[in-house]
């Protein structure tokens, strides 16, 4: 007989911050407590500042704004639904989705080792969390990474299989699914952290100049040597 998922969610208000995902007998009471998901518009980068490129493609769409994010565990494996402010498709992109790249960050419990850099990205990961599982998700690319290996310049590690996927386009919502084989093939998720946050891709991570251009994002007039994010939830720990 299969296991129901254990499920919890994080939305609200606060901004996005860290919680712990409570037990599904506990989500409709404590859900809406959880700043991580976090208010429409403040997919505005560490600093408060970043504005995304001038396309009109881009901006009023503002593909980056994380409004929930949903975690699922059952039998090892883990299943992220984060449902953005908007999901376009304007580039017919091969995997649903487009103007976002999404990086989810794992810390495995009791896992020794782990990194903290953020490869590419120009920063480290919050409140002393250490990744063993990177998953990079955009509209033509679905890759996932262990951190052996991973720098400040190299992704790490490839592991197979990525994340299974899912885009429900009606509520905006990118559903990723990693099996037990992909994390360990341990018996429980109970204490895992996962740390998301988003950008986009061309090739890699797509520049930030001080000032934006017609497809790349902008630091308000700073010196655009921050790390490349736009929007972040967690870290989120599992139960």
């Amino acid at each position: 007989m299969t296991r129901p998922l254990r499920t919890g969610r994080c939305s609200g208000t606060q901004g996005a911050s860290s919680c712990r995902l409570p037990d599904v007998q506990r989500e409709a009471a404590l859900a809406n407590r959880f700043g991580c998901g976090g208010p429409k518009g403040d997919d505005r980068g560490p600093t408060g500042r970043y504005v995304y490129p001038t396309d009109p493609s881009w901006g009023p769409h503002a593909q980056a704004d994380i409004r929930q994010v949903r975690a699922e565990v059952a039998s090892g494996a883990l299943r992220l639904s984060i449902q953005m402010n908007e999901i376009t498709r304007s580039w017919s992109p091969a995997l649903g989705f487009d103007h976002v790249m999404l990086t989810a960050f794992i810390e495995l419990p009791d896992e020794p080792g782990g990194a903290t850099v953020m490869p590419l990205q120009r920063g480290t990961l919050p409140e002393g969390m250490r990744w063993h599982r990177r998953l990079r998700v955009g509209g033509w690319s679905n890759a996932l990474f262990s951190h052996e290996g991973a720098s400040a310049t190299s992704e790490g590690r490839a592991i197979a299989p990525a994340a299974a996927l899912r885009v429900d386009a009606a509520t905006h919502t990118i559903h990723l699914t990693l099996p037990a084989s992909a994390l360990g093939q341990r018996a429980s998720l109970k204490g895992a952290r996962v740390w998301i946050n988003t950008w986009d891709w061309d090739g890699g991570y797509r520049a930030l100049f001080s000032q934006p251009r017609s497809h790349s994002f902008g630091d308000g007039g700073g010196d655009a040597q921050g790390p490349l994010w736009m929007d972040q939830v967690g870290p989120l720990t599992l139960p």
